[in-house]
């Protein structure tokens, strides 16, 4: 049988002629006693005052816990009038009542979760897409960066020139992307770097693996081109050969950048589908005085 809990949020006022507040709390009014839960990590309250001790606070939502008996409900003062109450005793302001229903102890807990990292909790930072950095992935983008295909900073696949670190799902970016009639994903394997062990390769590669595949189910499979380019030595690529050809067998180009050919063919088919940054062809002017190598008339 389902059971509705009032609940009001704690909160805590620096000094009145301030006007600042913040929610550190939670109190449920549950089972004829007050369930008081404070934020997991009270230091927040130095965002308004460094005069106030966490730990008092923490005591104080003790205290609201040991507030009143266990017994029912109807023992005990109305919520509306405990409110009023609670907070003559505790330093603390409280919300206007808002409820919940639960059908059980674990959903009563679930709620009253929700509730906390709603409105007391603090909002939790974005989570930040890490930038994979090798060797490897520094080489190819010198590479197009001097044939003039890498994207500038700010731009996107609009710009049809490669863009890097794009994101394709929640924790998911493709090292490369470029978009010109087709989607072009690159993901990027550096084998032969000595930072990681083979094991450590060998786990990269199916995560490219999968990064690949989000791209071809995001874009479509007949729209999306997909290369793995990695660098390996002649027996790197003897032991990482299972691994790389599992990743072919799912659609994935193979590209050794080790390889010359398997290089100049991969530049030469970015080139073709990026439009290029235009280059000025401007003479640069010639400052005499610091061109001793040049012989003045």
């Amino acid at each position: 049988m389902a059971t509705w809990y009032k609940y009001a949020i704690a909160r805590l006022a620096a000094h009145p002629a301030r006007d600042e507040r913040l929610n550190v709390g939670l109190v449920v009014f549950a089972e004829g006693r007050v369930d008081a839960r404070p934020a997991r990590n009270l230091e927040k309250i130095k965002a308004i005052s460094y005069a106030i001790d966490p730990s008092r606070i923490r005591e104080s939502f003790n205290a609201l816990t040991n507030f009143g008996s266990p017994g029912s409900l109807e023992e005990m003062s109305p919520p509306e009038d405990l409110i009023a109450e609670l907070a003559f005793l505790t330093p603390f302001h409280f919300s206007a009542l808002g409820q919940f229903e639960a059908h059980s102890h674990s959903s009563y807990e679930e709620s009253v979760k929700a509730i906390l990292g709603t409105l007391v909790e603090p909002e939790p930072a974005p989570i930040k897409r890490q930038v994979r950095r090798s060797k490897l992935l520094t080489s190819i983008k010198s590479a197009l960066r001097q044939e003039g295909v890498l994207a500038r900073r700010g731009e996107d696949l609009t710009a049809h020139r490669v863009v890097a670190g794009w994101p394709l799902a929640e924790g998911l970016s493709a090292d490369l992307v470029l978009q010109n009639g087709a989607m072009h994903v690159f993901e990027t394997i550096d084998a032969d770097s000595t930072d990681v062990s083979k094991r450590k390769v060998i786990s990269e590669i199916g995560i490219s693996a999968l990064v690949l595949e989000q791209a071809r189910m995001l874009y479509g499979e007949a729209s999306t081109k997909s290369r793995l380019v990695y660098t390996a030595s002649a027996s790197n690529e003897t032991l990482l050969g299972p691994a790389l050809h599992a990743a072919e067998h799912q659609g994935a180009q193979l590209v050794n950048w080790s390889s010359h050919d398997d290089r100049q063919s991969l530049l030469v088919a970015i080139t073709k589908a990026a439009t290029p940054i235009e280059r000025s062809n401007k003479a640069r002017p010639i400052n005499a005085s610091t061109q001793s190598q040049f012989k003045l008339n």
